[in-house]
């Protein structure tokens, strides 16, 4: 990675965005104390990034939830992952604390709708996965998110924590009504994530995704002021566009 690093600084590089595998730091997610091999390594990491005053962001959670918390746990689905989350991010939230400044708490967090392991941890097969169950395991994302947007802030209030979107913006294939408003919801599917993490509520048009699913969430007391606490920032993964029709002869 030196090397690497030696050439993102000559090509002008100023900022290098990687993530920290939260199994590398608690091989099953739930142990106390931290394997401070896995954190060792990363402060060679964040300190050659340095050297060449490359501002490192890093990501806290990248597709790689500890499988025991996967299987033992349901990932995300279980309310519990949420505090073995927080406890990984206090970790290296102090122990980076003067040095790293630029935070994303989950990778793509929207693409839990299309790939639930991957993206939550979530060991239920797709096909079996309820979409009261989905939609827990969003809440419980959106709340960690959160939560540890909050602890980061107060550890180092020059923390900067942002979301990140995978980014596929779609658009109507024609003018037709059916089009566009088939295009809005498909949108606001997506458009959930950010909106909850930048305005810290639920907006209006969730309820109606719930009821036309036939599914509901459960919130812990607590929860709605736990989402006030809203990102510095907004960041995309943008891989393309598409065109939504409602005439299924035209896909």
């Amino acid at each position: 990675f030196r090397e690497d690093i030696r050439l993102f600084a000559g090509m002008g590089f100023g900022v290098y965005r990687f993530s920290i595998a939260w199994s590398r730091i608690f091989p099953h997610g739930n142990e106390t104390e931290p394997n401070e091999k896995g954190l060792a390594f990363y402060d060679q990491v964040i300190d050659e990034c340095l050297k060449y005053h490359i501002e490192p962001m890093i990501t806290l959670s990248h597709y790689e939830t500890p499988l025991y918390l996967a299987k033992k746990y349901n990932g995300f689905c279980s309310r519990e992952t949420i505090e073995f989350f927080l406890h990984y991010c206090e970790t290296v939230f102090r122990r980076y604390q003067g040095k790293v400044h630029l935070w994303l708490t989950f990778n793509e967090i929207n693409s839990v709708l299309h790939h639930p392991l991957l993206s939550g941890g979530i060991w239920t097969q797709p096909d079996k996965l309820t979409a009261t169950d989905k939609y827990q395991a969003i809440h419980h994302e959106l709340v960690a998110s959160a939560a540890a947007t909050k602890l980061a802030h107060k550890i180092d209030p020059c923390n900067r924590v942002g979301c990140m979107i995978a980014c596929l913006p779609k658009y109507p294939l024609t003018p037709a009504p059916a089009d566009i408003i088939l295009t809005m919801r498909e949108t606001q599917a997506a458009d959930l994530f950010s909106d909850v993490q930048v305005r810290g509520a639920y907006p209006a048009y969730f309820a109606r995704i719930l009821r036309e699913e036939g599914a509901s969430i459960h919130k812990e007391t607590g929860d709605d002021e736990i989402l006030l606490n809203t990102v510095d920032f907004v960041s995309l993964s943008y891989y393309m566009s598409s065109c939504v029709s409602a005439d299924s002869a035209s896909t």
